[in-house]
């Protein structure tokens, strides 16, 4: 019976580097696959683009991480799948090229996913925002981003025109687990179980380490053996069967419990987890715990729900500046000088005629997290660090922050320490993510082939 291996390289762009190295060379797997993305990622893709227009638009560690991999993936016919391609996945494509004829890697093809960048065309789609219903028209000079969730079609259509390496816009993140399991299985996409079994296991294995022990430990509750080591999680997957290991020789632990808490990791209703190409019942799914670190899955007829006519859009718009600065006191009394010193900052900002729409002062280790639900501390700290932030419309009133709290170097409470740099603006521009739904007929999609013997053809 056919089996495919998939490799979980990344669980988003600033992960660790060693894992996919570590999954080519002891993992045994057909496919390595990098999830690049977060939320934010590709808005501040683009914020970072308006600051330095030249900066290429692809994730900026698309070169680190596939230089040390691209020959033993080709020696071993190890197939690449990620979605670093953000912005400019045709640039990143022909990076990845670039890397490939260097290497003397000639017999390869590499393929761009493209399409769902909607930012200078949404405003005119007449469709409104999901969170409060007002029509993003109204927001046309606010809005920085949009890029629709694509599905995984694009990748199938990649890999039947024989790509070795195939580098994506957003997709959802599942999507990069989705299509090569289509891709091998001959999965057509209406059959809808099918496409929920592959966005399932791609939704088990899209956090990397977090279904093999990663972001799972709490000590004494939750053991994890040599966190400092996790493997990162190898998806075997058959026709009727599918599990979820790791290499042996690497630390964390791959257990029931470790792949219920990824199940569950950012679903809102799990009977209708919206998907770009299905609607999945994660209800329906079960685990087994068949050796150490071996977890069977076992999803149940009729976990596939028709896909939607819609796409989920991510839309980034300008809401102004934040400014964060922190205090430091240690000693007895720090709690009372941390107090004047809120005292301070607020006379302070009134003498500034402060325009903020948000100010928030906290205690780190006391109530930063859970404000007004923290209990009440049963000790006087000994350490207390405030963190002051606002939130603002303009840079120019962002930056008043600086100018009430760096005099309290010399005018505030004894004792005061400031936190991190004093030199520079702790200003940046906030980019609130709004969503939409957007007809599936008005998000085409292209496949762009780069093959190493030739030139780009389409």
């Amino acid at each position: 019976m056919k089996t495919i291996r998939l490799g979980a390289a990344t669980g988003w762009s600033r992960d660790k580097f060693d894992a996919a190295e570590d999954l080519v060379e002891h993992g045994n797997i057909h496919y390595l696959c990098f999830d690049s993305m977060s939320e934010i990622t590709m808005s501040a893709a683009q914020v970072s683009k308006i600051e330095k227009p030249n900066l290429p638009g692809y994730d900026p560690y698309l070169e680190s991480r596939m230089t040390p991999i691209l020959k033993s993936c080709h020696e071993k016919g190890i197939k690449i799948i990620t979605n670093s391609g953000w912005l400019d996945p045709v640039g990143a494509a022909q990076k990845v090229a670039e890397i490939a004829k260097k290497m003397g890697l000639h017999n390869l093809k590499v393929a761009a996913v493209s399409g769902g960048i909607l930012t200078e065309t949404i405003a005119d789609m007449g469709l409104d925002f999901m969170e409060h219903g007002e029509p993003i028209s109204s927001c046309r000079d606010k809005i920085v981003s949009a890029e629709v969730y694509l599905g995984a079609k694009g990748i199938v259509e990649a890999l039947e025109a024989g790509a070795d390496i195939v580098i994506t816009t957003r997709v959802g993140d599942g999507c990069v687990y989705l299509g090569p399991l289509a891709y091998e299985f001959k999965w057509d996409f209406s059959d809808y179980d099918a496409i929920a079994k592959g966005m399932i296991i791609g939704h088990l294995m899209e956090c990397g380490a977090q279904v093999s022990g990663g972001y799972f430990a709490d000590p004494g509750y939750k053991d994890v053996p040599n966190l400092h080591d996790v493997g990162n999680p190898i998806a075997e997957v058959t026709e009727d069967q599918i599990f979820i290991t790791k290499n042996p020789h690497k630390g964390g632990v791959v257990s029931t419990e470790t792949c219920k808490e990824q199940l569950l990791y950012e679903i809102q209703d799990p009977s209708h987890y919206y998907l770009p190409d299905v609607v999945a019942d994660l209800t329906k799914v079960a685990f087994k715990q068949v050796e150490k670190n071996r977890v069977e899955v076992i999803i149940d007829d009729g976990a596939g729900l028709p896909e939607t006519d819609t796409y989920k859009a991510l839309i980034g718009l300008k809401e102004g500046y934040m400014a964060e600065e922190m205090a430091v006191f240690a000693g007895p009394g720090a709690m009372e000088r941390a107090e004047l010193t809120k005292t301070i900052l607020n006379e302070s900002f009134k003498k500034l005629n402060l325009n903020a729409s948000e100010i928030r002062m906290d205690y780190l280790g006391l109530n930063a997290i859970h404000r007004e639900s923290s209990p009440a501390s049963g000790h006087i700290p000994y350490e207390v660090i405030l963190r002051v932030a606002i939130k603002t419309e303009t840079k120019d009133e962002a930056e008043k922050l600086r100018i009430a709290i760096d005099p309290l170097a010399v005018n505030g409470p004894a004792g005061t320490g400031k936190w991190g740099s004093i030199g520079g603006s702790r200003v940046r521009p906030i980019i609130g993510l709004n969503s939409a739904l957007v007809p599936k007929k008005d998000v085409p999609y292209e496949v762009t082939i780069i093959d190493l013997k030739s030139t780009i053809t389409q």
